[in-house]
C-alpha cells in the first residue's frame, strides 16, 4: 500500500493540506496558453518582437534596467491584479502589466516570476516567447531573488534554444551558485533536442575569440555536464582559464604534523620543471582532514591533475570547477583574489581560519551528548542586538569567523528576525569548509525543547543530502522526528527534510532505521501519532515493513473519504460502501459527506491493518477514488468541520498534542 501522504488530496479535504496557498494571488493569473490576442493596440509596456533572446542578427544581451520601467502606479495595479481585485483578460495586457509594474510590485516577485514560468514556459508544449523574453531579462536584475526565480522558472527550462539565450546561460554561469549551474545542464538533458543543444554550445566554443574565458570555460563545463565527454578540439584551450582543484587523503587528518607538505609534494612531483603551472596552494581543515587547494592555471593542467587524482586509490576529490568570484567567496579563498581579474568580490566572507586544536564537539562525543538549546545558547540581549547590526551590515563584515561565530551563540535568543533568517545567512556566511563550531551551533540548535523554528532552520540549512552526519547527528535527528508536535504544517515539512536530507547514504539511513525499529518495538511507550509517524519513517528508510508490525496493526483510529459515485443521494452512498465493505472487524463507521453536490463518503477503520485493508479493497472494480486517508486525532477533529462528534473515537489515553 503506499503512504497515506502519497494519496490524491482533492474536492472536500482540500483544508486538510494545510498549505494554504492563498486564492487571491492565483485569482488573477489566468491559465496561459494557447495566447489572446489584445484588444488594445498602443498597449504601454507591450512586449513584442524582435525578441532579444531570440534574435538572429545579433547578440542582445539581457537588461533589467532598459526592459523593466520604473513605475510606482503599476506596481499598485500589479498588486491589485495579483488580489484579484483588477481584471486583466489577454496573457499581452498581464505580462505587459508585470513588466512595468514588477518593480514596485509589494508582493512576492520570485512567486509572481514563478506563475509566469508555470504558466507560459515550464513543461508547456507550446512555451511563448513573451514571457521568455520577460524572464530573459529579469534575469539580470539585483532585486533580491528576482534574477534566481527568473532563470529557474524561464531561460533555463526553454525548449527551443537560440544562440542568444545560450550565451546568456554562459554569460550568467560564472556568477551562479553550484545548484544552478547543474539546473542549466539538466534543463538542457530535459528538454529540447540534444543535437540543436550540441550545435549551439559548438557555436559558442568555436566564436570563443570573441569571448572572455569565464564564458568559454562555463561552456565547457556545461558541455562535459550534459554530454559527459569532451567537445571536439580541445586542445584549443589547453591554456584557457584557472581552475581550482581541492582534494584529501583520507588516511591524513588535520593533526598529522606533516599533512600540508604530503599533500604539496603529490601535487608539485607531477608537474615537474612546470612548476609555474601550479598558482597557488594552500590547505584547509574539512571534516578533520587536510584537504589540498590547488589553483592551476589552463584545462591542460587541470585535466592532469585530475588524471592524477582518479589513479591514486587514497585521494578523494572534493571540489573541481572553473575559478571565479563567486567560488572564492563562497571556498573563503579571499587569499587568492589576486588571481582574479576584477579583484576581490564586493563583499567578502570572513577570513578562513583553522579551527582550534584539541576542541570538543558535542556532535562527535563517543558517547551520545543530547543538545542542549538553554545551556549552549547565550540569554544575552546586547549580544542579540550586537547580531542585528552585523546582520544589518552583512555585506560589510569586518569579524574574524571565529568572532562571528560567539557572537551567534551570544545573541542568537535576542536576534529580532526569524531562526530561518539568521540561521540561513549564517550558514552562507561561514562558506566552505564547514567549521566544526558552525555543526556544533546546528546539532544544538536541533534540541527538541528549543524554538521550533530554529530547530526547522537547523535541518534545512545544516543536515541536507550532501553532508556527513555522525552517529550523534543521526540521534538528535530521530529525537526531533519523534518529538511533538505532531501538526501538519512545519513539523511535517520538518519531518519530511529529516528523512530526504539522508540521501543516497545507506549507512545513515540504515542507523537512522534502526532508532525507529526500537522505538517500535517499545510501542506502548508511544501515543498513536507518534506510533504513525515511526512506521512512516521506518517504511521510507528500509522500503520494507517494520518487522513488528502486527503488533501494532490495529492501533488507532483512520479516517479514509472516498467517492460515493454514482449514487444520486448521500444514503445511497452511503449504503452502497456500507454493502461493499460488509460487517468487517476493521470497520467502525460509514458516513455520507456531501461537498458541493458530489457525495462522498467517510469511512473510519481500526489500525493501519483496516487502513491498508480499505484501500485494497477501494482499488478493485468498480474502483472508487480516494480523495484523503489519515490518522484521526485531535487536530483534524478541530480543523476539519465535517469531524464533529468524531472525538469519541479517540484512545481515552492519548494524550493531546501541544
Amino acid at each position: 500500500m503506499r503512504s497515506t501522504s502519497e494519496l490524491k488530496l482533492r474536492g472536500v479535504v482540500k483544508f486538510l493540506v494545510l498549505l494554504t496557498i492563498s486564492a487571491a494571488a492565483v485569482s488573477g493569473m489566468q491559465p496561459a496558453f494557447p495566447a489572446e490576442e489584445s484588444d488594445t493596440q498602443a498597449l504601454p509596456g507591450k512586449i513584442e518582437p524582435p525578441f532579444a533572446w531570440n534574435r538572429t542578427d545579433k547578440y542582445v544581451p539581457p537588461d533589467f534596467e532598459a526592459f523593466f520601467p520604473d513605475d510606482k502606479a503599476a506596481g499598485a495595479q500589479l498588486d491589485q491584479m495579483i488580489d484579484g481585485k483588477l481584471k486583466v483578460s489577454s496573457i499581452d495586457e498581464r505580462l505587459a502589466l508585470i513588466r512595468r509594474g514588477l518593480r514596485n510590485c509589494s508582493h512576492h516577485r520570485t512567486t509572481l516570476l514563478g506563475q509566469v514560468g508555470n504558466q507560459y514556459i515550464w513543461n508547456r508544449k507550446e512555451q511563448d516567447p513573451r514571457a521568455i523574453e520577460l524572464m530573459y531579462h529579469a534575469s539580470v536584475s539585483d532585486l533580491p531573488g528576482v534574477a534566481h526565480s527568473a532563470l529557474y522558472h524561464g531561460p533555463m527550462v526553454v525548449s527551443d534554444r537560440s544562440a542568444n539565450l545560450m550565451r546568456m546561460l554562459m554569460e550568467q554561469y560564472p556568477q551562479m551558485p553550484w545548484h544552478e549551474k547543474h539546473r542549466i545542464a539538466w534543463g538542457m538533458r530535459t528538454y529540447g533536442d540534444k543535437e540543436q543543444t550540441r550545435k549551439l554550445l559548438s557555436g559558442l566554443l568555436d566564436d570563443h575569440s570573441q569571448l572572455n574565458d569565464l564564458t568559454v570555460g562555463a561552456t565547457l563545463e556545461t558541455w562535459q555536464a550534459v554530454f559527459e565527454t569532451d567537445p571536439p578540439g580541445l586542445e584549443r584551450f589547453d591554456d584557457l582559464g584557472l581552475w581550482i582543484i581541492a582534494f584529501h587523503r583520507p588516511d591524513v587528518s588535520a593533526t598529522h604534523p606533516r599533512a600540508a607538505e604530503i599533500l604539496r609534494k603529490m601535487v608539485m612531483k607531477p608537474f615537474g620543471t612546470r612548476q609555474d603551472a601550479v598558482l597557488a596552494f594552500l590547505t584547509r581543515v574539512d571534516e578533520g582532514y587536510e584537504t589540498a587547494i590547488v589553483l592551476v592555471k589552463g584545462l591542460k593542467n587541470r585535466r592532469l591533475l585530475e588524471y592524477i587524482i582518479s589513479k591514486r586509490m587514497h585521494l578523494e576529490l572534493d571540489c573541481n570547477e572553473l575559478f571565479t568570484a563567486l567560488v572564492l567567496q563562497t571556498r573563503r579563498l579571499n587569499e587568492l583574489a589576486r588571481f582574479l581579474p576584477e579583484g576581490s568580490p564586493r563583499s567578502n566572507l570572513p577570513d578562513y581560519t583553522r579551527p582550534p586544536v584539541g576542541a570538543t564537539y558535542a556532535y562527535e562525543a563517543a558517547e551520545y551528548v543530547a543538545p542542549d538549546y538553554e545551556a549552549y545558547f547565550a540569554d544575552d540581549p546586547a549580544a542579540g542586538k550586537q547580531l542585528d547590526d552585523v546582520y544589518a551590515k552583512r555585506d560589510q563584515l569586518n569579524l574574524t569567523d571565529a568572532e562571528l561565530l560567539e557572537l551567534f551563540r551570544q545573541g542568537l535568543r535576542h536576534s529580532k528576525h526569524s531562526p530561518n533568517v539568521m540561521i540561513g545567512w549564517f550558514s552562507q556566511s561561514m562558506g566552505w569548509p564547514r567549521d566544526p563550531r558552525l555543526t556544533e551551533i546546528f546539532y544544538q540548535a536541533l534540541d527538541p525543547t528549543g524554538p521550533p523554528g530554529l530547530r526547522y532552520a537547523a535541518i534545512y540549512h545544516g543536515f541536507g543530502p550532501g553532508t556527513k552526519k555522525t552517529k550523534n547527528m543521526l540521534r538528535a535527528l530521530f529525537h526531533v522526528y519523534m518529538a511533538p508536535p505532531f501538526d501538519a504544517t512545519t513539523n511535517h515539512n520538518m519531518r519530511t527534510r529529516i528523512l530526504w536530507g539522508m540521501g543516497n547514504h545507506e549507512d545513515d539511513k540504515y542507523y537512522l532505521s534502526t532508532l525507529f525499529a526500537q522505538a517500535l518495538r517499545e510501542h506502548e511507550q508511544l501515543s498513536e501519532v507518534a506510533l504513525g509517524q515511526a512506521v512512516s519513517a521506518y517504511r521510507q528508510l528500509t522500503g520494507s515493513e517494520p518487522p513488528n508490525a502486527e503488533e501494532y496493526a490495529s492501533r488507532g483510529v483512520y479516517v479514509v473519504i472516498c467517492s460515493g459515485r454514482p449514487a444520486r443521494t448521500l444514503e445511497e452512498a452511503q449504503q452502497s460502501v456500507s454493502r461493499r465493505l460488509g460487517k468487517n472487524e476493521h470497520v467502525i463507521l460509514t458516513q455520507g459527506l456531501d461537498e458541493k453536490g458530489e457525495k462522498n463518503v467517510i469511512v473510519l477503520v481500526r489500525g493501519r491493518a483496516g487502513l491498508d485493508w480499505l484501500v485494497e479493497n477501494l482499488k478493485a472494480e468498480p474502483h472508487l477514488p480516494v480523495y484523503f486517508a489519515g490518522l484521526l486525532t485531535r487536530e483534524l477533529i478541530e480543523r476539519g468541520k465535517y469531524f464533529n462528534g468524531f472525538e469519541k473515537y479517540l484512545p481515552a489515553e492519548g494524550p493531546r498534542e501541544e
